[in-house]
């Protein structure tokens, strides 16, 4: 076999609820993630000489991927032929995306099935857990509830949608976000609220605990929120950690006309658009 080439898809967290950090240094979650249809890196693994990683920016070791290569040798309990990865990027790094641990998982994936591994879900999930917390949940992809340290999934719902993203040229550190965080009041504990069955429920249930944190380190994202609720976006959410705002709208129409309205006014701004499917 030449390679095998995955697509990494983004996330939006719909839902992120963040807990006081813990003694572990780590602040416990429950987060309604789904994987969106739209931009997505496009990952490549291929037989080599000696293992390798490509990537625009993260190269090498340093990259997720080559911890997931690591992870994926410990799984088999064995030394794998080295591979090449390939990482075309296009979603924005340090956007609350998932952009890096969607990479990871996608190495995951296409190293099983270029290796033959066959390790099924269950054990390609164990593995990623092992890498970062995200990656488990795009190994699975869909609408997962994400608990612990977001690595603990339990399938959902939630409907479906479209959404322009906005991603600024910067970006944000989740470490400082975190920090950010602990600084400021608590927020408000959870209603249990189960999500809406329609997209037009989200602009109530939406919520990111780490809004606020975001804000105060990068003034400018609430710029980015107001324009997005002023086009038509219900709700402009913040995704992950940051720095990359959702304008989540019920329509691919709604959602074409927002991202138009947006670029004209951000012009500088990376617009994308997406959406879910629904599960």
């Amino acid at each position: 076999m030449d390679g095998v080439t995955v697509q990494a898809p983004g996330k939006v967290n719909l839902r992120l609820l963040v807990g006081p950090v813990r003694a572990d240094g780590y602040h416990p979650l429950r987060s309604l993630m789904v994987a969106l249809d739209g931009p997505a890196d496009r990952v490549t693994v291929a037989p080599a000489a000696q293992r390798s990683v490509t990537c625009p920016g993260i190269d090498g070791p340093d990259n997720l991927a080559w911890a997931a290569l690591d992870a994926l040798e410990r799984a088999a309990g064995e030394v794998l032929p080295p591979v090449a990865v390939t990482i075309d990027k296009v979603l924005p790094a340090r956007a609350g995306m998932g952009g890096g641990s969607s990479d990871a998982a996608a190495v995951l994936v296409a190293a099983d099935r270029l290796l033959g591994l066959d390790f099924g879900a269950q054990r390609l999930e164990k593995a990623a857990a092992e890498v970062g917390s995200d990656v488990p949940f795009f190994i699975r992809g869909g609408a997962q509830w994400a608990t612990g340290r977001g690595e603990v999934l339990a399938p959902a719902s939630a409907p479906a949608f479209a959404c322009v993203i906005v991603a600024g040229a910067a970006g944000l550190s989740t470490a400082a976000v975190y920090r950010a965080f602990d600084d400021l009041p608590p927020p408000p504990p959870d209603d249990g609220a189960p999500p809406p069955s329609g997209a037009a429920g989200l602009a109530r249930w939406c919520r990111n605990d780490l809004w606020p944190a975001a804000r105060s380190l990068d003034p400018g994202l609430a710029k980015v929120h107001d324009l997005l609720t002023s086009a038509g976006a219900a709700p402009a959410l913040l995704c992950g950690s940051g720095s990359a705002i959702a304008g989540i709208t019920a329509t691919a129409d709604e959602a074409g006309a927002i991202a138009e309205r947006v670029a004209v006014a951000l012009p500088p701004a990376r617009v994308m658009r997406a959406g879910f499917p629904g599960a």
